[in-house]
């Protein structure tokens, strides 16, 4: 699979005296084995990452591997393998030869070796053990098979991102069979100027009916990770595309599977490497007609072996999730139901790549059983931490899988549930840390998400600790639509002085074709006390946007009660370089800042952080009719720092074409009425160092007051904040 080139050192290096972390894995044995090799790294040279015998990567997708000698030896053997499918350190998937890319073995004066040619961005793990002149049995036992918990017993290598290419295909029109490959290969409208020489560098160009276009030859279909034996006419795996093909602009591929996923790219074949021979890279999963919802009945196994399912009483849903991300009998768009007032967990972590529902039985909501409850993981206390878990966007790469990929994502929904990981720790109580845990967050080696639509209603989020959706990684992340409606988030984030964690959506900022923020609306939620950093952010990135990126953001009729509040520069906007075209609403929100008497922190609250604007297109900010109660003011505002009327890196800042409502509404209107006059218990029920602190059962104290006060107070007469409080 790929061409190796070998280098022997002039100088011979013998090993020394080193141990590897685990009691069972010594350098050799009392049998006579060969003594252990090792890869050199800085964890076991000491040398730092400068050393030139270090094994690292160069030239962007070659590594570059470098041992120690030992007198003696018959030789070397190495393997390679991705690190999902081996990052166990069992020996099992070590030798399980479908997750082996490389087997190969040198001699003994051979202590390094170049593998050239990988794919980018991708994560490698290698073992290497001496072989012995005595024969199999003598050989040392591997160095390599660690988990990757310890550092001294594994060595992991991650090739670069690959350089930008241009966008030359895209599907439409598909069906159950059938799809359409359109192509634009036209080199004027594949990007900036900048954006062209840097294409022209890695691929050729010819010219075509008077135009210049990139050079391509060929149409390649396969069948993708997901469903490897699905149908695939030979005619599509490696099409000769025609000149009529060029000349419509697009090839109608058929006989292709229904439910089924498809890797589809195009080459160039004078380019002799296919890694850099390819141009973007399509995963299209094909129509299918998702069935009648199905009931996920509530069913307790009393012999469940997760830690506390049982004590919880909970019902297993992981293993149903993943199961369906596979099975191509079922389409896209399941609907799956839950049992109202029951209680189901997931016990690891769980991809997302195929879209669904889940949600609580409509019937069951109608007839007062209440929502469903979800728990992801926290049922038990495992090592002095909750066994914690959360939804993954995307999944990681397979074998021979381009990590460039980008998932097609259709729907995925979540609806009347009631999310939580009840021993989540807020704050290192019991003599642990913080819950590291999300909602939804990716893998940082996981593949580009294409997901048209993310949508969460009528839920409540509790014990989110470090964030609520996080994307990662270099791939390309788009959201078409992210919608947030009618949702309580409570006894979440990192009660500790600073309120840390990652952002409520946090952005990368890691590539300038992602897009979160494309079309994201938060509408008629609560926020209860729960400190953790801004709320939108992209990680201060300033990229060079192209054209098709802009931001639009809506926040609108939320109620906000003590926005992270336990430090400052905790903005609800922390979007420093929007790109141009982009547009942002705020409206009808309501803001509170509330403490019990005998509670005396300082109560920080800060609005945006916007610098500049890249690229073209003017930004919009819609901003109206956004309200506070009268406790807690800086001056005569709510916010403390960073208000949305700030004439520097805020809304305030750009002119008055961008400011749609006038520069009157940008400031915070303040009522003229107290929290504890507009609600029944507002305030956070406990101060610091109680280890209870501020841990709320319900929200039910943020209802309104029946008052004529609170009747004829603007915020409930302009419908300001989330709609439930005012029953």
């Amino acid at each position: 699979m790929k061409k190796i080139i070998f280098y022997t050192l002039s100088l011979l290096m013998v090993l020394p005296a080193l141990y590897s972390c685990k009691d069972d894995a010594s350098i050799s044995d009392a049998a006579g084995r060969e003594f252990m090799t090792m890869f050199r790294k800085d964890d076991n040279t000491g040398k730092g990452d400068t050393d030139p015998y270090n094994c690292h990567v160069q030239d962007m997708n070659d590594v570059h591997l470098y041992w120690y000698g030992v007198n003696g030896a018959a030789g070397y053997e190495i393997k390679m393998a991705l690190q999902p499918t081996v990052s166990s350190g069992l020996a099992t998937d070590w030798e399980n030869p479908a997750n082996i890319l490389l087997d190969t073995i040198v001699g003994p004066e051979t202590l390094d070796m170049v593998i050239k040619d990988l794919q980018y961005m991708t994560d490698y793990r290698f073992a290497i053990r001496t072989l012995s002149t005595k024969g199999e049995a003598y050989n040392s036992k591997w160095y390599g098979y660690g988990s990757g918990r310890q550092w001294a017993d594994y060595l992991g290598l991650t090739t670069e991102m690959r350089y930008d290419v241009p966008d030359v295909i895209y599907a439409s029109n598909i069906t159950k069979t059938t799809l359409r490959i359109n192509i634009d290969r036209s080199v004027a409208s594949s990007g900036s100027a900048n954006a062209i020489v840097g294409f022209k560098q890695h691929f050729s160009t010819e010219t075509y009916n008077g135009d210049e276009v990139y050079t391509m030859q060929h149409l390649l279909v396969q069948a993708g990770n997901d469903n490897p034996n699905a149908a695939v006419p030979d005619k599509w795996k490696n099409y000769q595309i025609t000149d009529e093909d060029f000349t419509k602009g697009y090839i109608d591929v058929d006989g292709l599977e229904q439910n089924s996923v498809y890797t589809i790219n195009v080459k160039d074949q004078n380019i002799p490497v296919f890694w850099d021979a390819i141009y973007n890279t399509l995963s299209i999963r094909m129509d299918g007609d998702p069935g009648e919802p199905i009931l996920i009945k509530h069913v307790v196994d009393p012999n469940d072996t997760i830690p506390g399912a049982a004590s919880y009483n909970a019902c297993r849903l992981d293993t149903i999730i993943n199961n369906y991300n596979q099975d191509s009998k079922l389409a896209e768009g399941q609907i799956f139901y839950l049992d109202g007032g029951k209680t189901y967990y997931f016990a690891m972590n769980t991809s997302l790549y195929k879209g669904f529902t889940l949600k609580t039985n409509p019937a069951d909501i109608t007839a007062g059983k209440g929502r469903a409850k979800v728990f992801l993981g926290g049922t038990a206390i495992v090592e002095n931490n909750p066994n914690s878990n959360n939804f993954m966007l995307g999944r990681q790469p397979l074998a021979g899988e381009n990590p460039a990929v980008r998932i097609n994502i259709k729907k995925l929904c979540f609806e009347d549930i009631d999310f939580d990981c009840p021993l989540a720790q807020n704050y290192g109580q019991k003599g642990g840390n913080g819950t590291g845990n999300y909602f939804a967050n990716m893998y940082s080696n996981g593949m580009g998400v294409q997901i048209s639509s993310f949508e969460i209603r009528n839920c409540s989020f509790q014990r989110m600790i470090r964030g609520f959706v996080r994307v990662q990684g270099a791939a390309v992340k788009v959201f078409e639509h992210f919608i947030v409606e009618n949702c309580e988030f409570y006894n979440d984030g990192y009660y500790d002085n600073n309120g840390r964690g990652y952002a409520w959506i946090a952005g990368d900022g890691k590539q300038p074709k992602s897009n979160i923020f494309n079309d994201m609306v938060f509408r008629n939620n609560t926020f209860y006390d729960s400190p953790r950093t801004c709320f939108f952010t992209d990680n201060g990135a300033s990229l060079a946007w192209p054209p098709s990126v802009s931001y639009n953001i809506t926040l609108e009729n939320n109620t906000f009660v003590n926005f992270s509040t336990r430090s400052s520069g905790r903005k609800i906007f922390d979007l420093r370089y929007l790109p141009g075209g982009s547009k942002i609403i705020v409206k009808n929100n309501l803001f509170i800042l509330t403490t019990q008497s005998t509670d005396t922190r300082p109560l920080y609250f800060e609005g945006a952080d916007i610098r500049s604007i890249l690229g073209t297109g003017i930004v919009f900010f819609d901003v109206s009719n956004n309200w506070s109660t009268n406790t807690n003011l800086t001056g005569t505002q709510i916010f403390s720092a960073a208000g949305f009327a700030a004439t520097k890196n805020s809304f305030g800042a750009f002119g008055d074409d961008a400011v749609l409502n006038g520069r009157d509404e940008l400031q915070v209107h303040v009522d003229n009425i107290s929290p504890t006059e507009l609600m029944t218990n507002p305030n956070p029920p406990h101060v610091s160092p109680d280890p209870l602190m501020h841990n709320v059962d319900n929200l039910d104290g943020l209802y309104f007051n029946q008052t004529d006060l609170v009747k004829n107070s603007n915020i409930y007469k302009l419908n300001v904040g989330a709609s439930k409080w005012r029953r």
